[in-house]
């Protein structure tokens, strides 16, 4: 089947999953809508900013994994970045849609951040000092002139930034354990994480520049993945502490926590759509890895 063929029957297909996303949204109910269905492994989603497109990490090809563009108009799919052998992890993109960053597999098992200028089409990569080293999570700030991301490598695994030339790099925690996906505050004055300083990993925030870190939740399992709503108002993170991997919601202060999804199915990466009032995640509660969508208010 050629591609045009191809595109036109996805578009037949996907149109009706679109239709009842908008719908389920437009009632406010709590079920959520399934936006994929292929079941292939799939990792770190973000809505761009415009609310029509999501881009995220797929293994689709075997030993492969590759950032993917998914139109939510009619389903239609395209590589993000072609012409590459390389894994690619961790998609963002800053505010204005000029700037995007992933993290891209190197010299096995480093890994490097790629940040793209859309407007020069050009790529600068931030490396690691050690072979073994990765930088992983990147974000950027509000206003797209640093990229927080967590960086394994001499020191440990810590919360560290740069700038868009890959250059001023500054390491913004010194703890022991873990500390892993950074994301800036929408007034961009903190930055919410997680970390295993403690013991096991629970969600904790900092000032932007790094210091006066607070911890937010305390719970016997795990909580990981913290994502800032886009109202600064809530933060929504994966968590197992009722024993199964669920998005859970709270307020930006560590209070109120709400189990959003209670699904026996894992559901995990939780990313938030630019309207606030929606939720795009990552569930195998149908079987395989899918996206699926999710009214939170």
């Amino acid at each position: 089947m050629s591609y045009s063929r191809r595109k036109r029957a996805s578009a037949r297909l996907f149109a009706p999953l679109i239709w009842l996303a908008c719908a389920a949204c437009a009632r406010g109910g709590p079920d959520p809508v399934r936006i994929t269905t292929d079941g292939k492994l799939k990792l770190s989603p973000v809505v761009l900013a415009d609310g029509k497109e999501v881009v995220f990490a797929i293994h689709d090809r075997p030993n492969a994994v590759a950032l993917v563009r998914l139109d939510l108009s009619d389903g239609t799919r395209q590589p993000e970045y072609s012409g590459s052998t390389a894994h690619q992890f961790d998609p963002a993109y800053s505010r204005d849609g000029r700037w995007a960053v992933y993290a891209r597999s190197s010299t096995a098992p480093q890994l490097v951040l790629v940040i793209h200028d859309r407007a020069e089409k050009k790529d600068t990569l931030f490396r690691p000092r050690d072979s073994r080293a990765t930088a992983r999570n990147p974000a950027f700030a509000p206003d797209g002139s640093v990229i927080v991301f967590s960086l394994s490598d001499h020191g440990g695994q810590q919360i560290a930034s740069v700038d868009h030339q890959g250059n001023s790099l500054k390491i913004l925690t010194n703890s022991a354990g873990m500390n892993a996906w950074p994301a800036f505050s929408p007034d961009g004055r903190s930055i919410v994480f997680g970390s295993s300083r403690n013991g096991d990993f629970e969600i904790y925030v900092m000032d932007a520049g790094g210091g006066n870190v607070r911890r937010l939740t305390r719970s016997p399992g795990l909580d990981i993945r913290p994502a800032w709503s886009p109202d600064g108002k809530s933060i929504a993170f994966t968590s197992n502490r009722d024993g199964n991997y669920e998005i859970y919601i709270m307020d930006a202060d560590g209070s109120h926590p709400r189990n959003l999804t209670t699904h026996a199915g894992r559901d995990d990466h939780a990313a938030w759509h630019p309207d606030g009032a929606r939720l795009l995640y990552v569930s195998d509660r149908a079987g395989g890895s899918d996206l699926y969508m999710i009214t939170v208010r």
